[in-house]
């Protein structure tokens, strides 16, 4: 049976975890919505410019064109800037929550606290993370495997700095 002190731990692991998913997840879309805001905005401003290409290589710039609209059409329903403030929200909220973790394993490591206020913290703090999780109906949770490697191997480096 798991000791308080190895439940708080293993919280506090998971915690950083989520947090460093959140906070990668958020990165991701921010970098998806510049590229196409940027491929929009070159595609935008140099239509005009470009007739020369459109005279030497129409194929090409008839794609272009098309692509520009087809991406300025289904822009919307990428929904990019929506993934970016929930999951913004989620890392802040798992950061909050990691660095309330790291206190009270501070405590307890040090006789602060006892065991059976350190089990009522806990308990309130796993209440308190139910709600990180939560997602819209409009917004559809990918499978994001190489980012949670990514973060668990950020969270190694964590925890050897503990």
């Amino acid at each position: 049976m798991n000791s308080i002190r190895e439940k708080i731990w293993y919280f506090l692991i998971d915690s950083k975890t989520n947090e460093l998913v959140a906070s990668l997840i958020t990165k991701k879309y921010q970098k998806w919505d510049l590229y196409l805001n940027i491929f929009l905005a070159v595609m935008s401003s140099s239509s005009v410019a470009a007739w020369a290409i459109w005279r030497q290589n129409p194929t090409l710039w008839l794609l272009l064109i098309a692509l520009t609209q087809l991406f300025s059409l289904a822009k919307p329903y990428f929904l990019f800037p929506k993934y970016v403030k929930i999951f913004n929200e989620k890392s802040l909220r798992w950061q909050q929550l990691t660095v309330d973790l790291e206190e009270i394993w501070f405590k307890i490591n040090n006789g602060l606290i006892t065991e059976e206020n350190a089990i009522t913290v806990y308990f309130d703090y796993k209440k308190r993370a139910l709600s990180f999780d939560n997602f819209p109906e409009d917004i559809i949770y990918f499978d994001y495997q190489s980012i949670q490697k990514v973060a668990e191997q950020n969270v190694d480096v964590f925890i050897n700095k503990i």
